[in-house]
């Protein structure tokens, strides 16, 4: 039953929550002039995240939407300023698995595929980009989000790195003004390697303010073997490679090949066991084939 504004039980919950955290959260994503991108504020309760949360989606204060990762175990709150950069690298992988997923689909059945940073329902990948934090921070989100989905099948990273350390637009200035609109720059790269390597030599410049100038672009993806994916283990499940400025991706396309192929069987099975008597071989024996361009 809910209670009513304002009553004992209300007021209560309000209690337990800190505001004082909570206006620490907002004025770090509101500094005018930041001299940081990204910082972790330490015993934070959910309640503090919740408010948070509720705060920045109802107020446009905030430029953008900026990335909160709550580790709930160690009371942790990982804040990262907006940066369309962070989707940028996944924004085209996501395409990809969406039309590999939906593909396999059996013309009489359905399958809800969600591609974002995180892949939800059954999660089958784990996606992240370290930019404009340290990757120590990235890698305690990845192992968070490993340890609540033991069964991943694939984990992708991709760092990004910049020759001058990344700053978002000052308060009031004509860019932050831009994001306010829902006008701020589109990081899409063209679909051919070689065209986005050499569009990625040059800063990206909007509205008087330089939104990256990028230095390197380097893909991590480890793949599930007999147990969960560990991300400290360097082995023959974990492939690196470069996009930008020297392009070396051939062993991370074919680790992302292999857990599609990954991705292809557990569909199988799925399907198998929600409808008893389906005819699978077809869609085990179908070919995957991974095309990043």
């Amino acid at each position: 039953m809910l209670s009513p504004v304002g009553s004992p039980a209300q007021v209560a919950e309000l209690d337990t929550i800190d505001f004082g955290q909570c206006r620490d959260v907002l004025k770090f994503l509101v500094e005018p002039n930041p001299e940081q991108e990204s910082a972790e504020f330490s015993d934070v309760y959910c309640r503090v995240f919740w408010t948070v949360d509720h705060v920045i989606e109802e107020n446009d204060a905030v430029p953008g939407r900026p990335r909160l990762s709550y580790f709930e175990d160690e009371r942790v709150l990982l804040v990262e300023k907006f940066s369309s950069m962070h989707e940028a690298p996944f924004n085209h992988l996501g395409s990809i698995f969406s039309r590999f997923l939906h593909g396999f689909c059996p013309s009489d059945h359905s399958m809800d595929v969600v591609v974002k940073n995180h892949w939800s329902h059954e999660v089958l990948v784990i996606g992240e980009c370290a930019f404009a934090q340290d990757t120590d921070s990235v890698f305690r989100k990845i192992k968070y989000e490993i340890a609540s989905h033991p069964d991943v099948l694939m984990v992708l990273l991709v760092v990004v790195d910049e020759h001058q350390p990344y700053q978002s637009p000052g308060r009031m200035s004509e860019a932050w003004q831009e994001i306010l609109t829902g006008s701020c720059p589109s990081f899409r790269l063209p679909q051919s390697r070689q065209a986005a390597a050499q569009s990625l030599e040059k800063p990206t410049v909007f509205a008087g303010h330089t939104w990256c100038h990028l230095a390197s672009v380097r893909f991590h993806v480890w793949v599930r073997g007999d147990e969960s994916i560990n991300v400290d283990v360097d082995n023959e499940l974990l492939a690196r490679g470069a996009l930008f400025p020297n392009q070396d991706m051939s062993v991370v396309d074919t680790m992302i090949e292999k857990g599609m192929v990954m991705m292809r069987d557990y569909l199988a099975t799925v399907w198998q066991k929600a409808t008893p008597g389906i005819d699978i071989t077809a869609l085990r024996d179908s070919s995957v084939t991974f095309c990043p361009q």
